[in-house]
């Protein structure tokens, strides 16, 4: 019996099927790759864009401080420097804020942050902090009763020991929340350096102020070889344990 040729066509599909499940296959990772590619370069233009918002939202956020401490300045009749650093540790929050009398200036030094998301490439990358330090100089214009300011961006080494500063505030105020009802210095600095290292606490005085008593503590720090010092009166209400403290920075101790 005769053998019936095979079809020339029939033996080249397979080998067409391969050479197109091979091209599927390659094109795959390489459709993948482009996707990501332009994943990766929108998330960094939505990210730079989202950057620049934060940094003007900060920067907006120091001259709002420096705007409204300039007219709470300009409206108060208090000439004493004490009262003056309250009303800018009221608007900017600086834990530092230097008074120089023979200017008459005070410079606040304090950090200004922002927060945003982070846009990912697949999924998002979660909250970023943006943060700028900024010195604001409050001087008055003499002879006449309105106040001046300056406002200078800072490199971040700058405001790294104010930043502790305001953490060793904070746990002062927790410590000398747990005092008995009578405050005298030597408790005062007992309850503030435990172990007796005479830093960052240095107690200036203790005085009674109405139903309160009031402590000056001399709080210094020292980051990366930039030493920074603020006094600050601690007030505690007498006749409670547990009391709350305030704390407010003052021109000298």
């Amino acid at each position: 019996m005769a053998s019936i040729p095979s079809s020339p066509v029939v033996t080249r599909r397979p080998g067409r099927r391969v050479t197109t499940g091979c091209l599927l296959l390659l094109m795959v990772p390489a459709a993948l790759l482009a996707y990501f590619w332009y994943a990766a370069g929108h998330a960094d233009r939505v990210n730079e864009r989202r950057e620049e918002a934060a940094v003007a939202s900060v920067r907006a956020q120091a001259r709002r401080a420096s705007d409204d401490t300039v007219r709470a300045l300009s409206a108060t009749h208090s000439a004493a420097p004490d009262a003056l650093v309250g009303v800018i540790w009221q608007h900017t929050k600086a834990p530092v804020i230097a008074y120089d009398p023979e200017h008459g200036t005070y410079a606040a030094t304090a950090p200004f942050s922002s927060d945003h998301d982070e846009k990912g490439v697949v999924l998002g990358a979660g909250s970023v902090r943006t943060e700028r330090c900024f010195t604001l100089t409050f001087a008055r214009k003499a002879p006449a009763t309105t106040w001046t300011a300056k406002r200078a961006e800072r490199d971040d080494s700058a405001c790294r020991s104010g930043r502790v500063v305001g953490f060793d505030v904070t746990l002062a105020r927790k410590r000398l929340a747990t005092m008995a009802d009578r405050v005298t210095p030597a408790e005062a600095t007992r309850v503030l350096d435990p172990a007796q290292r005479k830093r960052p606490y240095s107690v200036k005085q203790v005085r009674r102020s109405g139903d309160a008593d009031v402590v000056t503590v001399l709080v210094r720090e020292s980051v990366d070889g930039a030493p920074v010092q603020q006094c600050y009166a601690f007030t505690r209400d007498r006749g409670a344990d547990a009391a709350p403290v305030t704390a407010v920075p003052v021109a000298t101790c």
